[in-house]
């Protein structure tokens, strides 16, 4: 008999077709997309612009030297009579800082500025002069700067003249940094070092 026969072909015909139907319509398996993560810049704070303004100030040191002997100190009441308004003056009033940059504004309009960099607490700004990198200012615990500042007059005799000198500098080392061998030979320098604090300019009261 070839009734069975036929019945079987069709019954596999049927399956397939169902087969071949299920596999063209099964949704593909969704892919889930990564999206990367926005990396954080480095410094954060390379891109801040700090501002400090002036706050206080002390006296460390107020001198007499014979070249770089001290001879004599003065008092106080003598800074008005030796330098006048000159610490006032000079002083920076604001000191503005951002990544590799600083920017000093004074009394009168005066501006100043410098290229920077920091080493732990130590604020040391660019010489052009010699190409090398000075200790400026330094950061206390408090979010202070702390910025010393010396004042000096000098005079120098030598045989044919005598000649007199003001400057001002900023964190000198000593009075050697004003010597030479030159003026060795017979300088008086009254020497006036300052320490200036500066605090971030939204918490000056």
């Amino acid at each position: 008999m070839k009734t069975p026969s036929i019945n079987i072909y069709y019954i596999l015909l049927l399956f397939l077709g169902v087969t071949v139907f299920q596999a063209c319509t099964k949704t593909p398996p969704e892919v889930t997309k990564e999206i990367p993560e926005k990396k954080p810049d480095e410094n954060p704070d390379d891109k801040k612009e700090l501002t400090y303004v002036y706050s206080s100030e002390n006296q460390l040191e107020f001198s007499l030297y014979q070249n770089d002997v001290l001879k004599s100190t003065f008092e106080a009441i003598d800074q008005e009579k030796n330098f006048r308004n000159r610490s006032k003056y000079f002083r920076p009033q604001t000191m503005t800082i951002r990544a590799d940059s600083l920017l000093i504004s004074k009394l009168g309009g005066y501006k100043e500025s410098y290229k920077i960099k920091w080493e732990k607490e130590k604020l040391l700004v660019y010489q052009d002069q010699d190409k090398t990198w000075k200790h400026f200012a330094s950061k206390n615990e408090k979010n202070e700067i702390s910025l010393n500042i010396v004042h000096y007059n000098n005079q120098i005799k030598s045989e044919n003249s005598n000649a007199s000198r003001a400057g001002q500098l900023y964190n000198p080392l000593s009075i050697a940094e004003i010597l030479s061998e030159k003026s060795r030979a017979d300088m008086k320098t009254i020497w006036l070092k300052i320490q200036v604090i500066y605090v971030p300019e939204n918490k000056k009261s």
